[in-house]
């Protein structure tokens, strides 16, 4: 069987990082990718607008049945992006997030880790609230060796969307608050370091953000995100 999957990523600033994993899945027989034009092409789709941009994604998708999130420093910030995770839920498909921003670009360069873009949107169904983030994996394509291993991330996708109720399906949506999503152990942990950050910069003269290398922080919390 031909496994179709839709590539959903930030094109201006990955699509060299993306063309990578793209090359790297259609290598092998029975392979599809969607979801990924040129420059020209995808700036004469915007040219026509947003109702154009949803008829080409919605052709796009056609046919596939896990949409690989290709995660890069902005793609969590993508309304595109966005939209593409909503609608591939609602018609069915599975996710599999990527982190590609170990890649190197055209000029050479890699980037920061981003934001995970599964850990922003929530299912519902009687009252328990999931983050997509708890339901489908995140991977680190040079850690964890994407090349050999996408196919089993594929694999993985598609099983668990079929674990997704109709009604959770169509209840996705955006999370509303840090704490929604979270359970209430993780939330606690959350909430006391909190606590414990404001007391230290009141009741002393030790300057928490200034001592924390951020770039450093946001590589290391990045690569963590594979974990719900």
């Amino acid at each position: 069987m031909v496994r179709r999957v839709f590539f959903s990523f930030h094109y201006g600033r990955d699509v060299w990082r993306v063309s990578q994993v793209r090359n790297s899945w259609v290598a092998k027989e029975n392979r599809e990718a969607a979801g990924f034009i040129d420059a020209a092409e995808w700036e004469e789709v915007k040219r026509d607008g947003e109702d154009a941009i949803k008829e080409w994604i919605g052709e796009q998708m056609h046919g596939t049945s896990v949409t690989a999130v290709l995660i890069g420093n902005e793609t969590a910030d993508r309304d595109w992006v966005r939209y593409e995770i909503k609608k591939s839920i609602k018609r069915g498909n599975g996710i599999v997030g990527i982190k590609v921003h170990s890649l190197k670009d055209k000029e050479g360069s890699t980037d920061f880790s981003g934001s995970n873009p599964l850990k922003k949107f929530v299912v519902e169904e009687d009252g328990d609230v999931k983050t997509l983030s708890s339901i489908f994996p995140t991977y680190h394509w040079d850690r964890d060796n994407g090349r050999e291993n996408i196919s089993e991330w594929v694999e993985e996708a598609a099983q668990a969307s079929e674990q997704l109720s109709g009604v959770q399906r169509r209840s996705i949506r955006r999370r509303e608050s840090i704490a929604e999503g979270v359970n209430f152990d993780a939330g606690a942990v959350i909430v006391l370091g909190i606590l414990i950050v404001i007391f230290i910069e009141k009741f002393t003269d030790i300057d928490i953000l200034e001592n924390i290398d951020l770039p450093q922080f946001q590589q290391d919390t990045g690569d963590a995100n594979r974990f719900p």
